[in-house]
């Protein structure tokens, strides 16, 4: 039985992505912006013990990566009705469910708006759950890939997903017994539907070719303190052609590589301001660690991206919380 001082309602509002990505403090988890313009995110997240049942905007393109709480299956289900996005190599379209087992590495690249209704639950759950439901069969193991449901089935999900959400805003802090059922109701029924929808599909699990270059490439980018490593260097290291690296970066971001990996030092150099105070560092010398050598063609591209300054992101690290608004519920009405 779930304790009730454990039964939590947080809401955030957000300029920055990278206070939404900590936000969710239970997961192992790194955003990147991949769309121009200043971010506009959200996440509504309803905890009972260790059951996380949440809703998560993002205004603008972004790369995730990282892994749901310790020993739990992540599952998430588009609200909005966008563009496809790209999991692990797999095409995930708006009628969708994503699943992340537990420990497995996530490696989405969303739609230029991405609305979300994320569960996280724990392994026991699940196995237990998915034995009652399919008559002693686990399909657990089969929790990691992309589902494509039926629109009906999807839209039936995406109402009760709605509900829940509306009812957790109106009672967490006045009925959490009540809060706790609803959340263990609408678990079973998503698991059910899933359970439904694996006896008649079949789904790749292993991330594509182009998906592995795609994170390979940007991992050496990523870990690169000179700012040196280009495309070629990239194509010499992996031991493929320019062309396969175009088609690759295409297939799984819809993006040119040479766009993907300056977006990443931009991100780079938007971690190293972010975190660091004004007497710490200078921006010319962050723009310069990940390879921006014209400091004016620089902050004209980070301004693009980020929507600001690189000025206004260093200055803003000293006011961190200026720029979210955190309301955090309970029994306790805290």
């Amino acid at each position: 039985m779930v304790d009730l001082e454990q039964v939590q309602r947080t809401v955030v509002c957000t300029s920055d992505f990278e206070e939404l990505q900590e936000a969710s403090s239970e997961w192992d988890q790194q955003y990147v912006q991949l769309g121009a313009g200043q971010f506009d995110g959200r996440l509504e997240l309803t905890q009972v013990g260790s059951r996380h049942i949440f809703r998560e905007v993002w205004g603008k393109k972004l790369r995730y990566q990282g892994t749901a709480p310790a020993g739990s299956f992540g599952f998430a289900l588009r609200l909005d009705k966008g563009s496809d996005a790209n999991w692990v190599g797999q095409t995930a379209d708006s009628d969708a469910v994503i699943f992340q087992a537990p420990g497995q590495e996530a490696d989405l690249v969303s739609s230029e708006y991405w609305d979300s209704l994320v569960l996280s639950i724990s392994e026991e759950e699940v196995f237990s759950t998915a034995m009652a439901l399919t008559g002693g069969g686990d399909i657990s193991s089969a929790f990691y890939g992309v589902l494509a449901l039926k629109p009906r089935v999807a839209q039936n999900l995406r109402q009760y997903g709605h509900e829940f959400l509306r009812q957790s805003q109106l009672k967490c802090s006045t009925n959490p017994a009540e809060i706790a059922r609803l959340s263990e109701q609408f678990t079973r029924l998503f698991l059910w539907e899933l359970a439904q929808a694996l006896e008649t599909h079949s789904y790749v699990v292993e991330p594509s070719r182009y998906s592995r270059l795609v994170k390979q490439a940007s991992d050496m980018v990523s870990g690169d303190l000179t700012g040196t490593i280009g495309l070629l260097e990239i194509c010499s290291e992996l031991e493929v052609s320019l062309r396969t690296l175009h088609y690759a970066f295409h297939d799984v971001t819809d993006m040119s590589p040479a766009a993907w990996l300056r977006r990443i030092r931009l991100n780079k150099v938007h971690n190293r301001l972010k975190h660091a105070s004004a007497d710490e560092i200078l921006v010319k010398q962050a723009a310069l660690e990940n390879g921006f050598v014209h400091a004016g063609h620089f902050s004209k591209q980070y301004l693009q991206h980020f929507g600001c300054l690189p000025s206004e992101t260093l200055c803003s690290s000293r006011n961190h919380a200026s720029h979210s608004f955190v309301s955090i519920s309970s029994n306790q009405n805290t």
